[in-house]
């Protein structure tokens, strides 16, 4: 698939830009644009009431929902829509903080990006003693760690399905088993995951949240909740309180970003232009993306060790999420390089500091990071590798020089 529907990248492309940094944030098609903007210009509503176009709305978000759904094959219940992954995770653990006492332990990982470690750590505010699972080389967890962390019985476990840092995908069915085993509330990261595949949400799986923005839709967040943990933790306070469900006013609190959802609507009427089910559109992006990505491993691997790429081995399987670093460059100068070359990476460590310490100790914890869309094409790959020969041929004539 190219870019052909999607205008900013069409936009790059005429200006001789590369647009490399889709894990932060992927571009849009042209029909959640459209629909967005109609929404905004025409439709402008708020939800409830008699009235045609305030229904308009209320349709718009359950539409939205429903859409949603059925993307991650749940029932329409066990979702809903909020600002962002982050808000979304701070919002259970608001409603997970009536429940702490001093002493209980919660489980986060090193492999995470902070959205789903910060509301854990902030639970120590009540109590709560926070274990972090280490992470090696590779960045995979300390699974002797993890199963040592599990004993203490934590009230909670928090899981990264995919690194935004490495592409690795993580075996999470099977630690949220392990999880659940163990007693805990399983929540699961699932941000860099579902932009590249579809999803299998297990049922040891409690809470797990999403960035649409991710996904070629606009800046909203979307939420699964289990049964359990819905009877739990979203349950009406005030038997007068309005709109009859209890997570308007917990979990999904407040006027949403209804142009948004509409341009949901838009991004999923994109993937129904790929396949029959947005499932199904999922599948045929994502082995698209596939090619480009081994394309980007295979160039990897030529220049290891002097290009030092972060993660599992590019011989295995990852999504196309690299950070690297050359030896000699710093980050940021490396990335600097990109920009003069018209094409947009990033530098940092991706709100994942602790996996960045843990696996670029050399580096302070800071990389350089290229991650591909589905719009994206092997000639993009073969000019961010354009830059980087032309930093590694600098590196060799400057060791030459000494």
């Amino acid at each position: 698939m190219n870019g052909d529907r999607f205008p900013a990248v069409m936009s790059a492309a005429a200006h001789g830009r590369i647009l490399a940094d889709n894990a932060a944030g992927a571009q849009l098609p042209d029909s959640a644009l459209e629909r967005l903007q109609r929404y905004v210009t025409y439709d402008n509503a708020q939800k409830g009431g008699i009235f045609k176009r305030t229904q308009a709305t209320t349709e718009l978000v359950e539409e939205a929902k429903r859409e949603f759904a059925a993307l991650i094959d749940v029932p329409l219940a066990h979702v809903g829509v909020g600002a962002n992954a982050t808000s979304l995770a701070m919002s259970l653990s608001r409603l997970v903080s009536s429940t702490i006492v001093r002493g209980d332990r919660i489980v986060v990982t090193a492999a995470d990006h902070e959205a789903n470690v910060a509301p854990w750590m902030w639970l120590r505010r009540f109590g709560a003693q926070v274990d972090v699972v280490p992470v090696d080389a590779a960045g995979d967890l300390d699974e002797t760690k993890y199963r040592a962390y599990l004993e203490r019985a934590p009230v909670l476990v928090a899981l990264p399905w995919a690194s935004n840092a490495t592409g690795t995908v993580f075996d999470v069915a099977r630690f949220a088993r392990m999880a659940r085993d163990s007693g805990a509330i399983v929540v699961v990261d699932g941000v860099q995951s579902l932009p590249h595949f579809p999803l299998d949400i297990d049922d040891a799986i409690d809470f797990a949240f999403f960035s649409a923005y991710k996904m070629y839709a606009p800046h909203l967040g979307f939420w699964y909740g289990s049964r359990r943990l819905l009877e739990r933790f979203v349950r009406p306070d005030d038997a007068t309180a309005a709109g009859g469900d209890a997570r308007y006013w917990t979990i999904e609190c407040g006027t949403q970003n209804h142009e948004g959802l509409a341009g949901w609507l838009g991004t999923v009427a994109y993937f129904r232009s790929v396949a029959a089910s947005p499932r199904e559109a999922l599948e045929i992006l994502g082995a698209g993306e596939a090619k480009t990505t081994a394309h980007a491993r295979a160039l990897f691997a030529e220049r290891s060790p002097e290009l030092r790429l972060y993660g599992r081995a590019p011989s295995e399987s990852r999504l196309g999420v690299f950070a690297f670093n050359i030896d000699g460059i710093p980050s940021a100068e490396l990335g600097a390089r990109f920009e003069r070359a018209n094409i947009e990476a990033r530098v940092g460590d991706f709100y994942a500091p602790r996996l960045m310490r843990a696996i670029a100790p050399e580096a302070n914890g800071t990389a350089v990071r290229l991650s591909f869309a589905h719009y994206n094409t092997i000639e993009d790959v073969d000019r961010c590798f354009d830059v980087i020969d032309a930093a590694l041929a600098g590196t060799a004539l400057d060791a030459a020089s000494r």
